[in-house]
């Protein structure tokens, strides 16, 4: 049923595609976000303007908004992000034959030279097979340390760990252009397991038992009525829970009738797209509105009933049947012997 509904509503979807148009497409927001961009870098709000740009990169790629963000950035003194930006435009303009690979390569080699690097450097003992490199978010391998890593001006921090061994981190400052600064992660010490607690649960446990002279330990019995109650109680939820499952999938059911009936008078209204001159719109969409609301009423009332189905069946098969299964373990009283211990009894 739930497949069904699902099925439905993508030929739903499909079917009233045509009819929204008036939803903004990602190309004219991409142009009001590159607009945006390029009026805060007119007003000198540099900073501000370089969200604008990536956003109109995001929504549509084209090389002229990965330029100029590329541009913001550099102007901005993200030198490292400005580097990484122009290399794609060189690379997308050269894929596309565009004239301006030239320029984005120009750029590409004037900024190199500028780059602050960090570099992260292994102890002479080595790292664990399993240690994880981070250099702020990003994750080095192996294969990556010792090499310059270009990046921003700011702070910065290197962490290092590995299971059973105590972490490393270590936080520095970048500033300016042109500069390289090492890293050395020494050799991560071993942790050593905590000792228990001796005044913890856990560690009375393995505390040897000791019995006290003979004495009766009072058990605590159920009283029958209260089982017998609590399996009915439990089975009977179940069942009413799965008919009420049963019944919100057969009222999903109507709904999706009333659907897919409604979606068979628009089409024959509206056969072709767009509709004919003579066709009458307003009937159109006020079918396209029925059918919309019908499937959301039955998509909402056939995942709930199948939900609700379910929940029954796993409550009155999880119901014990045999009063006995409750039976809890109970201890007899304590024998006068010390190495007799406890006996217990189902």
């Amino acid at each position: 049923m739930v497949l069904a509904a699902l099925a439905l509503h993508s030929t739903l979807l499909e079917s009233l595609a045509r009819a929204q148009s008036s939803e903004p497409t990602a190309h004219g927001v991409a142009v009001d976000m590159f607009d945006a961009g390029g009026a805060l870098m007119k007003s000198g709000r540099i900073h501000e303007a370089c969200p604008k740009y990536a956003e109109s990169y995001r929504l549509d790629p084209r090389l002229g908004a990965l330029l100029h963000w590329a541009d913001c950035l550099e102007q901005d003194g993200k030198l490292a992000s400005a580097y990484a930006a122009f290399r794609d435009a060189a690379e997308l303009a050269e894929r596309s034959a565009d004239r301006r690979s030239e320029f984005a390569g120009a750029r590409v080699r004037s900024l190199e030279p500028r780059l602050s690097r960090i570099i992260i450097d292994a102890p002479q003992d080595g790292l664990p097979s399993d240690v994880t490199i981070q250099l702020d978010s990003l994750t080095i391998v192996a294969s990556g340390l010792g090499v310059g890593i270009a990046v921003d001006p700011g702070e910065h921090s290197v962490r290092a760990s590995a299971a059973g061994f105590a972490p490393f981190a270590n936080s520095l400052v970048v500033s300016g252009e042109g500069q390289v600064q090492r890293v050395t992660i020494p050799a991560l010490e071993r942790r050593l397991p905590a000792e228990p607690d001796s005044s913890s649960p856990a560690a009375a446990v393995d505390q040897p038992v000791r019995s006290t002279a003979a004495a009766e330990i009072p058990v605590q019995v159920l009283a029958k009525p209260a089982l017998y109650q609590s399996h009915s109680d439990q089975k009977w939820l179940g069942v009413v829970v799965a008919g009420a499952g049963v019944v919100a999938l057969g009222v999903g059911a109507v709904f999706f009738g009333t659907m897919v009936g409604a979606l068979d008078q628009r089409n024959e209204l509206c056969p072709t797209d767009p509709c004919s001159a003579n066709t009458d719109r307003d009937r159109v969409r006020s079918l396209e509105s029925e059918a919309r609301t019908a499937e959301t009423r039955g998509l909402a009332l056939s995942i709930g009933g199948a939900i609700a189905v379910v929940a029954g069946a796993v409550l009155y098969l999880r119901s014990p049947s045999d009063p006995k299964a409750l039976r809890v373990w109970q201890p007899r009283s304590a024998k006068s012997s010390v190495a007799q211990g406890l006996e217990w009894r189902f």
